[in-house]
């Protein structure tokens, strides 16, 4: 007599049993890559753990993989990607065949993009299968406790936390309307200061579950993915990522 059951269970996706052996680390592909885009040999594998998540839907069908102070974003083209992939799950990537390049200063692996966009989506869920490998290893991940002025463009695509923050501006605010910097949202750029007066942006998508929720006043830690790209349309700055409304932790 054999029962056999079926549950979703974030923390215990679906498993290779044998995990490829790395060939490579993700630092060492940062190396490989340089300034320009490759198409990534049969052999390359690294190995990592998931930092990003879709929950809140701020990330848009990619996963970011940290190893050892370096990240890469797979451009995986699917939704709901933490129910196969949590926080703190300890993943392999086979690279072979796979495109790489920089968009926001991270890192990405996919197909090879055209026009504006230098990696594109995976096409299928076929494709994202022979990229990612399963394990059972699922550990808690610990942000990277930095301030601003230590942020450095090695670092995009990692995740890390910064304290004692300020907000002093978000485009969300209708200044002509009235409002004040205390109905700001999350929606949009938002711009934060610390103690010394550096500076780093946030931005959130219109159709993050949290969007529309009003910004904490007063000091806050703030926890993110790294990134580099143009404040509203303006000068290129550090912006940190946030996965979850709860990165943002009032003191």
């Amino acid at each position: 007599m054999l029962l056999v059951g079926c549950h979703n269970a974030a923390d215990k996706p679906l498993i290779t049993p044998d995990m490829p052996t790395p060939t490579t680390t993700i630092a060492r592909l940062h190396d490989v890559v340089g300034s320009g885009g490759v198409a990534l040999g049969d052999d390359v594998v690294v190995e990592g753990r998931v930092v990003s998540s879709d929950v809140d839907e701020n990330f848009y069908r990619t996963l970011v993989v940290e190893d050892e102070g370096a990240a890469v974003e797979v451009m995986a083209g699917m939704s709901e990607l933490a129910a196969y992939y949590p926080v703190g799950l300890r993943v392999a990537l086979r690279l072979g065949g796979c495109y790489a390049n920089y968009g926001y200063g991270v890192l990405q692996v996919g197909r090879k993009g055209v026009g504006s966009y230098a990696v594109d989506y995976l096409a299928s869920r076929e494709a994202l299968d022979r990229v990612i490998v399963r394990s059972d290893d699922v550990a808690e991940v610990e942000p990277a406790v930095i301030t601003i002025a230590e942020l450095d463009r090695s670092m995009c695509g990692r995740l890390v936390s910064i304290e004692a923050l300020h907000l002093v501006s978000a485009s969300s605010v209708d200044i002509e309307a009235g409002e004040l910097l205390s109905d700001a949202r999350w929606t949009g750029y938002t711009l934060f200061k610390d103690e010394r007066g550096d500076s780093v942006a946030l931005y959130t998508r219109d159709y993050a579950r949290y969007a529309q929720a009003h910004i904490p006043g007063g000091e806050v830690a703030i926890t993110g993915i790294v990134q580099w790209g143009k404040y509203d349309g303006g000068k290129e700055c550090f912006q940190l990522k946030m996965r979850y409304e709860s990165d943002c932790a009032v003191h």
